[in-house]
């Protein structure tokens, strides 16, 4: 996998190759009717029209599985007018799971700025947008009044992303990515930065080491562990010897987690924690359970949040450029806007940089023989 350079507007993309074949076989498709939705379900094609008006004349029950089978069978809600509606919103939508942590408002102020400059204007859609409800939800704004969207909270299993695409609307993915979405992409290497961050702890003598990650089923998380864990596989360190806890991306993870492998019978002498956010967790545990850092216990986190540098903390962490991914991601998505080529995708990595302070160090002891 190729990596950027350093400066923000500075890029490198690589066309997939099974985009245009994908996109023909999207074309050549035949379109989903309401019919085939109430067939699927066995009920009336009044019922399926009201269900996915958000009629109160239907069960929520109803509603639900009428839902769920539109977007299974890719049903693609009529946008009459939308063109014409569309031509003067000049409006993108900027899709979160929340406003938890600092990473995140950064990268929402930066995508602001970067759209603004362009002409555009942001709303914010707080949703995780994991499941087709929530694209019901939001569907009279998305077809009616939005040019495209930004994903930054995107599962691994998510099937909004994939209806969007196949219902034309323009969308990117910054931080995290999806699996043979066929989506303009913008991401660090995820691999790669769990390896620097195993290496690091490695480097420094480390062979008990624990990863506190957030949930399994993102590719933020998913590709960090794989990274690390190759990283310590080709130390000597096999899989099996490596504890691992999933979780949120959030403090209260963190110090759980924490909590886990600190009361191991042989417990681990350094951390990675998922992001900045489960590490300040991560340093709370081991505050209140009397373990000194980085003494007894090494911590690392990703994202190098502003926290994170200041003197109380002093946090070692993988950095993200999140003002590079915000400005890369806006750019894709005017692109495809202005373009209207949404069957060519393109995938941005950027780099990441390893800010060693604080709170890594040597290990006192290896309890356990590497």
């Amino acid at each position: 996998m190729q990596t950027l350079g350093v400066f923000p507007d500075v890029h490198l993309e690589y066309q997939n190759a099974n985009s245009m074949q994908r996109l023909k076989n999207l074309v050549s498709t035949p379109t989903v009717k309401l019919q085939d939705v109430a067939e699927r379900l066995g009920v009336s094609i009044a019922t399926v029209s009201r269900a996915l008006a958000g009629s109160d004349l239907i069960s929520s029950t109803t509603r639900e599985a009428v839902q769920v089978a539109a977007a299974e069978i890719g049903y693609r809600l009529p946008t009459q007018g939308r063109k014409v509606r569309k031509s003067a919103t000049r409006l993108v939508g900027v899709v979160v799971g929340a406003l938890h942590n600092q990473f995140m408002t950064r990268l929402l102020e930066h995508l602001h700025d970067a759209l603004q400059e362009a002409g555009y204007q942001v709303t914010l859609l707080i949703d995780s947008m994991s499941d087709p409800q929530s694209l019901q939800a939001f569907r009279p704004l998305i077809d009616g009044y939005l040019d495209g969207m930004i994903f930054a909270t995107a599962t691994l299993d998510s099937p909004v992303v994939r209806e969007l695409k196949r219902r034309g609307i323009p969308v990117v993915l910054v931080v995290r990515s999806v699996d043979d979405a066929g989506t303009d992409t913008v991401e660090i290497d995820n691999v790669q930065a769990g390896a620097e961050a195993a290496r690091h702890l490695v480097d420094l003598g480390h062979r008990d080491i624990g990863l506190v990650m957030g949930p399994e089923n993102t590719s933020t998380s998913r590709d960090r562990v794989a990274g690390a864990l190759q990283c310590l596989e080709r130390a000597g360190i096999p899989n099996e010897r490596v504890p691992l806890v999933w979780g949120d991306y959030t403090t209260e993870s963190g110090y759980s987690g924490a909590l886990q492998l600190l009361q191991q019978p042989a417990p681990v002498t350094a951390i990675a924690a998922g992001n900045d956010t489960i590490a300040f967790g991560v340093l709370e545990a081991a505050k209140r359970n009397g373990v000194s850092v980085p003494g007894q216990l090494s911590v690392i986190g990703f994202d190098d949040s502003p926290i994170a540098g200041s003197p109380l903390i002093g946090l070692t962490t993988i950095c993200q450029p999140v003002e590079a991914l915000a400005r890369t991601a806006a750019r894709r998505l005017v692109e495809k806007m202005h373009s209207g080529r949404l069957g060519t995708t393109t995938h941005d990595i950027l780099p990441v940089q390893l800010i060693r302070r604080e709170t890594t160090g040597a290990p006192l002891l290896n309890k356990r023989a590497s």
